[in-house]
């Protein structure tokens, strides 16, 4: 479990670092990853009036490091990953805001053609995860969507999840594309039992 602290570190502070330098200085409450339930995420999401549907979480601590060892994932944790209608993926530029997207998003139409990869395709992800929370519905890869949207997000990162919950708004303010939703957590599971030291810190 070590390696998933040290991957996921890495990329936070890559993020944090490298992202939209004009942000750099904003506090967003970010605070130590601890390890969270269903019902603390979901405490979590209504608190802050996040929305509490289409919620997904890895199933177990090797889904999760499975994922963080995948270089696609990696490069866009915290942020978000676009399917097309055959679940491969759109990929973005990353060197842009690690919060840019709300407006891409917005704007998808269902008869533009994107440029997509199977480098990485939707049931690769969806294979790892699970739902939680009052909608359990699993996203069905073979459902007719134009459009699949997984946004990663954390509770350990507090006000900066309103720029990530941004673009779930506006998927539902997109009038041209069906858009399904993936909210995926990235907190860490208290029932996966992670050994004391093995767990992710941010120094």
């Amino acid at each position: 479990m070590k390696t998933i602290a040290r991957i996921l570190l890495l990329f936070l502070i890559l993020i944090l670092q490298e992202g939209c330098k004009s942000y750099i200085n904003l506090k967003y409450d970010i605070t130590q990853p601890g390890t969270e339930t269903p019902e603390s995420l979901i405490a979590f999401l209504h608190k802050n009036q996040f929305p509490v549907h289409d919620l997904y979480m890895f199933r177990d601590s090797s889904a999760y490091r499975t994922a963080l060892v995948r270089p696609e994932i990696r490069k866009n944790l915290l942020s978000h990953m676009l399917f097309d209608r055959d679940g491969k993926w759109i990929d973005r530029d990353t060197a842009k805001c690690q919060w840019a997207g709300s407006e891409t998003i917005r704007s998808l139409h269902a008869d533009s053609n994107y440029l997509s990869t199977d480098q990485i395709t939707l049931d690769q992800i969806t294979r790892l995860i699970v739902p939680f929370g009052p909608d359990k519905g699993l996203a069905d890869p073979t459902a007719k969507v134009d459009f699949t949207l997984v946004v990663i997000w954390a509770k350990f990162l507090g006000k900066y999840n309103y720029r990530l919950f941004n673009l779930e708004k506006a998927a539902g303010e997109n009038k041209t594309a069906t858009i399904r939703m993936i909210l995926l957590n990235m907190d860490m599971q208290k029932e996966w039992n992670l050994a004391l030291g093995n767990s992710l810190k941010i120094r």
